[in-house]
């Protein structure tokens, strides 16, 4: 069983960072130009191809701002929330021991450390299949190619859970089952989920 992280296992709220970052004095067309439109990844930090060092003085000479690398970073990891159904759900099927756990995220230093200090839960699952040390993206075919391997998984024995319906469809491609899981709609998640526990 393969869980993604964002807006599965925690809240991501991106509006926090940007309130933070508005009271530091960046406006929404200095945000939007410098993120590319708000898609901080273009950057390539979750892709590991820069350090968290890079990232952070890129952000700061970028966004001219004023703030100190610590400052910075506990602002870019101010931005979520534990998901208490799921991380039920974690507690539950970690307890019962009778699948393996795994993580699948498009993440980057920064947050995956913050994240598995604030949440125990993540820590339950027994590997992670992270983006910056796979060097590859979420919905690209070889980030799934190389998380079968990493994993030892094998994908028609395999239940993946992601909220974007492209990045499920990209494991279908390699065999793996999926459930794309909608949080405002956990029951409706819990009762697809519960069908595939019965197969």
């Amino acid at each position: 069983m393969i869980f993604d992280l964002g807006n599965v296992l925690v809240n991501v709220e991106y509006e926090r960072f940007i309130v933070k970052l508005k009271q530091n004095g960046v406006s929404d067309e200095q945000y939007m130009n410098f993120f590319k439109g708000g898609n901080y990844r273009l950057l390539g930090y979750e892709s590991g191809d820069i350090s968290t060092e890079e990232f952070v003085s890129k952000c700061l000479t970028g966004l001219n701002l004023t703030m100190e690398h610590d400052e910075y970073a506990n602002a870019f990891n101010d931005m979520f929330t534990e998901i208490e159904p799921m991380s039920s759900l974690v507690r539950r099927l970690k307890m019962e021991n009778k699948y393996r756990l795994f993580l699948l995220s498009n993440t980057s230093p920064l947050h995956f450390e913050y994240i598995t200090k604030q949440y125990d839960y993540v820590n339950l699952l027994e590997k992670f299949a992270l983006s910056y040390e796979l060097n590859s993206l979420k919905p690209d075919d070889i980030i799934y190619e190389k998380t079968i391997e990493h994993l030892g998984i094998v994908p028609g024995e395999s239940l993946f859970i992601d909220d974007l319906p492209e990045n499920c469809e990209a494991a279908e491609r390699h065999g793996i089952k999926t459930v794309c899981y909608n949080k405002k709609d956990h029951a409706g998640f819990e009762k697809e989920f519960e069908k595939y526990l019965r197969l």
